[in-house]
């Protein structure tokens, strides 16, 4: 899929919703890197979306080849405009509200949002969603590029305390070798880490890990 295609898809689906829900999910893809985290999900898999807004990356999956999506979000004012697919289910809550067994889980721009104490417990339940071999996608910010990361601070603190387009205020960022190391403690496997930001204004990164199959050793690198 082409940057081009997946705009012409966000905006024919959003083409009903009202003029503030299509703003925000043409922001949305404007500043974030949705194809590399498309091309982390496995296509013909079921994926939970945690956070999933008003379901731009979902939308996406499901065009990618993506079999289904549960998407959960705790923002009711988010869920009156969210795009709707047959592929698509939708659930106001949090991760808990889910059960079942998923192929990949995904927290897109999350994680930050999460106070640090609390991190390990929710990743720790996301990765109970996933099947033996299942994948967990984590798309984040890297505090480590001073210059892109102001941008991005200046750009949510002025989101989130005055045009208040999501809930909560605190906004606390993880390094990479933290991020890193809470993934190894839950023995996953098949760790990765990169940078997406190429042609973004914000330092984005993400991380990949697997649920080890049943028969499998840790291969972390």
């Amino acid at each position: 899929m082409t940057s081009a295609a997946a705009l012409t898809i966000l905006r024919r689906s959003s083409a009903g919703l009202p003029t503030r829900s299509r703003g925000h999910l043409l922001g949305r893809f404007l500043t974030c890197p949705f194809l590399p985290i498309l091309d982390a999900l496995p296509r013909g898999g079921r994926v939970l979306d945690v956070g999933a807004g008003h379901g731009a990356l979902a939308r996406l999956a499901v065009e990618h080849g993506v079999a289904a999506v549960v998407a959960v979000e705790p923002d009711l004012r988010k869920l009156g405009g969210v795009l709707r697919h047959p592929s698509i289910a939708w659930l106001c809550g949090f991760d808990n509200a889910v059960g079942g067994a998923f192929d990949a889980v995904v927290l897109c721009d999350v994680l930050y949002r999460v106070p640090r104490g609390e991190r390990d417990r929710l990743l720790a339940r996301l990765v109970t969603r996933l099947k033996p071999g299942g994948v967990l996608v984590v798309k984040d910010i890297d505090p480590d590029r001073r210059l892109k990361f102001a941008w991005n601070v200046l750009q949510e603190t002025l989101a989130i305390r005055v045009l208040r387009l999501t809930l909560g205020t605190d906004q606390t960022y993880e390094r990479r070798p933290l991020m890193m190391a809470r993934l190894e403690r839950l023995g996953l496997v098949d760790l990765t880490v990169c940078a997406i930001d190429r042609g973004f204004p914000h330092p984005h990164v993400l991380y990949t890990a697997r649920r080890p199959a049943a028969s499998s050793r840790p291969n972390r690198r």
